[in-house]
């Protein structure tokens, strides 16, 4: 893989702004990668300066940043010292691409377009991943729940994952232990696509023997908006649950605690920024969260009539709510 195949010259720049990639001691001080809020806020700035691309921020000095963007002198110090270790950045990003993942910035012209339109300013500003990038165009549906899941909801799991294959969709969800397996399993085994979008690890992951095959085979893609070789944080949990379901036509939750835990969270957000229709597993002995979510606005998916669906994006289409009001997400209800 070519890395000029990915990061244009300005991605390249937002890259050496918001990732920690080759960044330990620069100049002699810490120096830390400006935070997505952060890097909205320079990117405004940017468009409105002279410079207009944030390319034309290398070289600069910090006196001259900080007069043309209207920083704080220490900002504009931050910045310049980001973009002075290129050649650091450069050497981590090679062998990066040398293993098979790749890197790609909002501002490039391969960063997935549902992403970007539906997630808006949250989008992430840098994505790593490993796999088919051209897969991230298709829109899938995003499949949700708990780690700990009972044996029905594993079977609803692994069906949600087939019924998707079957739709010619793929399967997003998050890679992690229970609901999230059990649905990209569903559509592997279907012989189908999955979207993993994951918290921590992508270095890691690549590596196992049972990932290997399906990323070479374009059956899966890995994506996440965190360092290749980051470990895991229940932060950067929430912070992947936008991506799942940024990437997503539709999104099922198969099992969710109430007010509590990445599943109740990650829904929540998703209904209030109205990102995609939000279907809930319906039926006997569900957890709480599950119809609390429903009453929030999510629609229904009664778990004894899934396997009665013939085409399942077809019917989350016909069935999907009217998006909620504000007052009906916030209000007495919840």
């Amino acid at each position: 893989m070519n890395v000029h195949d990915y990061l244009s010259d300005d991605g390249h720049a937002v890259l050496a702004l918001c990732s920690p990639l080759g960044l330990s001691k620069t100049g002699g001080e810490e120096v830390s990668p400006l935070t997505l809020s952060d890097w909205n806020e320079i990117e405004n700035k940017i468009k409105a300066s002279s410079f207009k691309r944030p390319s034309e921020l290398q070289g600069r000095s910090a006196e001259e940043i900080s007069r043309e963007l209207s920083l704080a002198p220490a900002e504009a110090e931050q910045i310049s010292l980001l973009l002075g270790r290129m050649g650091p950045l450069a050497l981590e990003l090679e062998t990066y691409f040398s293993r098979g993942m790749w890197a790609i910035t909002r501002l490039d012209e391969r960063y997935p377009g549902r992403l970007r339109d539906t997630l808006k300013h949250q989008a992430p500003s840098v994505l790593f991943g490993a796999g088919d990038i051209r897969l991230l165009q298709r829109a899938g549906v995003a499949v949700v729940g708990s780690r700990n899941i009972d044996e029905k909801g594993a079977a609803f799991a692994r069906e949600i994952g087939a019924k998707t294959v079957a739709a010619s969709l793929p399967v997003v969800s998050g890679g992690a232990r229970g609901t999230d397996r059990l649905a990209m399993d569903g559509a592997i085994q279907a012989e189908g696509v999955a979207i993993g979008a994951l918290a921590d690890s992508l270095e890691a992951t690549i590596r196992k023997p049972d990932v290997q095959p399906l990323l070479a085979d374009e059956r899966l893609v890995l994506v996440t908006p965190y360092s290749p070789a980051a470990g895991f944080s229940v932060g950067a949990a929430m912070g992947r649950n936008k991506v799942i379901y940024g990437l997503s036509k539709f999104a099922v939750v198969v099992s969710s605690d109430f007010k509590t835990g990445g599943t109740w969270a990650g829904a929540v957000e998703a209904l209030k920024g109205r990102w995609c229709p939000v279907f809930v597993r319906e039926g006997a002995e569900l957890p709480k969260g599950n119809r609390e979510l429903i009453k929030m606005g999510a629609a229904a998916l009664q778990e004894q009539e899934l396997g009665k669906l013939g085409n399942l994006a077809e019917w989350m289409e016909e069935h999907a709510n009217k998006r909620p009001t504000e007052q009906d997400l916030f209000g007495a209800r919840v």
